[in-house]
C-alpha cells in the first residue's frame, strides 16, 4: 500500500490525480507490477486472501516526532479549556440520547442532531487537539454551544415528562419547566441564586446515564446560609455550607458580565454541598429551602482562615487523611482503610518555552510542540498561609500558590481520593518568554523509570522512559521526549504500592523522575495563542 494525500493537498485535487494516473499507467505498462486506486478494505481483502502471517503491534507509537527537536508532545495540553467542553459535552450527548429515546423521537420538536453534528466535528485533529488558530477555536465553541441548547430543551422536556405522573400520555405538553445551570464553573446559575422564603424551594432533579447506582456530592451555589437540604421524601439530608472563594468570586463576575452584557446586582455566598444517590438510568430529586438546619445533621463548615499556623495540620473525616506541614505544603498521605502511608508532595512549576531556534534548528514551542528551555519552580514559601474548612461531608485547603494559581484540595469523607481543583491565569508573559505549566506529585516510591498512561480512556500501556520495546530509540529532549497523551490517567508503583491520578480533560503528563508524575495543565506560547483563564480538576 502506498497512501496519496496529505494535509490540504486535495485543494489541488485535479492535478494530483491527474499526476496520480500518469503513474500508474506508466507502471502497469512495465508489467511487473499491477497498480490501482484502492480503499483500505480492498487492500486488507487482498492481504488476507495471500493467507500471510500478519505482525500484532499491541503498544503505540507516542511519543512522536518528525525530526530533531520536533516533539508532538504540547498539543496533548493546549487548549485545556476547549478539550474540557468537549468531554463535558460528549457526556450530556450521551444522556440527552438516552431521554430521547425515553421519550421518542421527535416528541419534544427538539433533537440531539445539532450536539452530534458539532462533537463529531470537533473530533477533528485541528480541534480537540487545540492546534487551531483562536477564531476557529471560537467557532468549534459556538457550534458546540448551539448544539448544547437544543439538546437542553429536549432534555428539559424528557426529564418533566418522566417525573410527572403519567408519563406517556402527557409528553406532548408538560407542565414543569426545568431550568439548567451549564455555567456552575464560574459559580453562576440563576436559579439557585435566589431568595427561597416564603415557603419556595429549588428542586433539584438529578440524572445518572450510567448503567449503576451512583453516589456524588453535588455542589450548589446560594445566596443565604439557612439552607436546609430534603430528599425525595421530605426528609432532611446532611449538608454542608462552604463560603465561596474570592478567587470564584472575581471569576465568576469577570466572565458572568461577558455572558450577560451586565453584572448581577447580587451573587451567593457559599456552596450547599450534600450527598445524592441515583439508581442506574435513573434519576432523583432533591429540595433546597430556606429554614433552620438540624444542627445534628446540616452544619457550616468551620473555617480557619489564613494566618493559622500548625505543625502537623491534618485534614480528613474519614479514613484518608492528608497532613501539610508548617508552611502550608502537602507533606503526608495516610489511609487507615488500606494501611497506605507515603511521604507526599506536590509542586508547581513552568518550563520556559522556546520561542527561537538555536544553531542550525529553528524549532520552537508551539501549539503543536513542546520544546522546554529551561523550567522554573513556582514558590509559595508560606507567603499565604492556607484555609482550612471543616465540616460533616468534606475538608477543603485553600491556597493561593501565587497571583495567578489558586488550588482547593478536597478530602470527603466517604470517598477513598482526593480532589484537586485549580484556577490557573492569566498566565503572565510580559517578559516575553512563554511558559508550559506543570504540576508534580512527588513520593519516595522506587519506580525503575516506568509508569503507566491510558490508552484514549481505555486499557493501560507501560511507558519507560528513554526506551522503546520495538526500537532503538535515542531522545533528544528528555522532558518532551518522554510526554504521552493523558486522557484518563496515569499511574506508578513499585510493587506494594500505587499512586494514579485521574483527570478532567486531556492533558499531556509524564514520570521524568522516579516516583513522580508530572502533569502539564496550562501553557501559553509568546507565538501562540491559547486560552488564557480556566478552570481544572483531577482526582488522586
Amino acid at each position: 500500500m502506498f497512501t496519496m494525500g496529505t494535509d490540504f493537498k486535495y485543494q489541488y485535487a485535479e492535478s494530483w490525480f491527474r499526476q496520480m494516473d500518469r503513474l500508474i499507467h506508466y507502471v502497469n505498462k512495465d508489467g511487473r507490477v499491477n497498480a490501482l486506486y484502492s480503499t483500505p478494505s480492498i487492500y486488507t481483502d487482498a492481504k488476507f486472501s495471500a493467507n500471510e502471517p500478519w505482525p500484532l503491534k499491541t503498544n503505540d507509537f507516542f511519543p512522536y516526532a518528525d525530526r530533531r527537536n520536533a516533539y508532538w508532545t504540547g498539543y496533548f495540553t493546549s487548549r485545556p479549556a476547549l478539550k474540557r467542553y468537549v468531554r463535558i459535552m460528549s457526556g450530556y450527548y450521551l444522556a440527552a440520547r438516552q431521554l430521547e429515546f425515553f421519550i421518542g423521537r421527535g416528541k419534544s420538536g427538539f433533537t440531539t442532531d445539532s450536539l452530534g453534528d458539532a462533537l463529531a466535528l470537533v473530533q477533528h485533529h485541528d480541534a480537540v487537539t487545540g492546534t487551531e488558530k483562536q477564531h476557529v477555536a471560537d467557532d468549534y465553541a459556538k457550534r458546540l454551544s448551539i448544539g448544547y441548547k437544543k439538546a437542553e430543551e429536549l432534555v428539559s422536556t424528557s426529564l418533566a415528562c418522566l417525573s410527572e405522573s403519567g408519563s406517556n400520555s402527557r409528553c406532548s405538553s408538560p407542565t414543569t419547566n426545568f431550568g439548567q445551570c451549564p455555567l456552575l464553573n464560574i459559580t453562576y446559575c440563576p436559579l439557585s441564586e435566589k431568595n427561597f422564603s416564603q415557603g419556595k424551594s429549588l428542586v433539584v432533579l438529578v440524572y445518572n446515564s450510567l448503567g449503576w447506582e451512583r453516589e456524588d456530592v453535588l455542589r450548589i451555589p446560594v445566596m443565604s446560609d439557612s439552607i436546609v437540604v430534603h430528599d425525595s421524601k421530605g426528609r432532611e439530608i446532611e449538608s454542608q455550607l462552604l463560603p465561596i472563594a474570592n478567587a470564584s468570586s472575581y471569576l465568576r463576575d469577570k466572565h458572568v458580565k461577558a455572558y450577560l452584557g451586565t453584572s448581577p446586582a447580587s451573587k451567593p455566598k457559599f456552596w450547599v454541598a450534600f450527598s445524592a444517590s441515583v439508581p442506574p438510568l435513573g434519576f432523583n430529586t432533591y429540595f433546597v429551602s430556606s429554614g433552620k438546619r438540624s444542627a445534628s445533621i446540616s452544619s457550616p463548615s468551620t473555617l480557619y482562615p489564613q494566618g493559622s499556623k500548625s505543625r502537623n495540620l491534618q485534614v480528613g473525616q474519614g479514613h484518608l487523611k492528608l497532613q501539610y506541614d508548617a508552611a502550608g505544603a502537602l507533606s503526608r498521605y495516610s489511609d487507615s482503610k488500606t494501611r497506605v502511608e507515603e511521604n507526599f508532595k506536590q509542586k508547581y512549576k513552568y518550563y520556559i518555552g522556546q520561542d527561537h531556534g538555536d544553531g542550525d534548528d529553528p524549532q520552537a514551542s508551539g501549539a503543536y510542540i513542546f520544546r522546554p528551555n529551561g523550567s522554573v519552580p513556582i514558590k509559595t514559601d508560606g507567603q499565604v498561609p492556607p484555609t482550612i474548612l471543616r465540616g460533616p461531608i468534606l475538608d477543603e485547603v485553600h491556597q493561593q500558590i501565587n497571583s495567578w494559581i489558586y488550588q482547593i484540595t478536597r478530602v470527603y469523607k466517604e470517598k477513598d481520593y482526593v480532589e484537586t481543583e485549580f484556577i490557573i491565569g492569566p498566565i503572565p508573559v510580559d517578559d516575553g518568554n512563554g511558559k508550559e505549566l506543570s504540576t508534580e506529585i512527588i513520593t519516595s516510591m522506587a519506580t525503575d523509570r516506568t509508569f503507566y498512561t491510558d490508552s484514549s480512556g481505555r486499557d493501560f500501556i507501560k511507558r519507560v522512559r528513554d526506551y522503546r520495546s520495538e526500537w532503538k530509540i535515542e531522545v533528544n529532549q528528555p522532558i518532551a521526549g518522554n510526554y504521552y497523551p493523558v486522557n484518563l490517567g496515569i499511574y506508578v508503583e513499585d510493587g506494594t504500592k500505587e499512586l494514579s491520578v485521574l483527570v478532567d480533560r486531556s492533558v499531556g503528563g509524564s514520570s521524568i523522575k522516579d516516583g513522580q508524575i508530572e502533569l502539564m495543565l496550562h501553557r501559553y506560547m509568546s507565538r501562540s495563542t491559547v486560552a488564557q483563564y480556566f478552570l481544572a480538576s483531577f482526582i488522586l
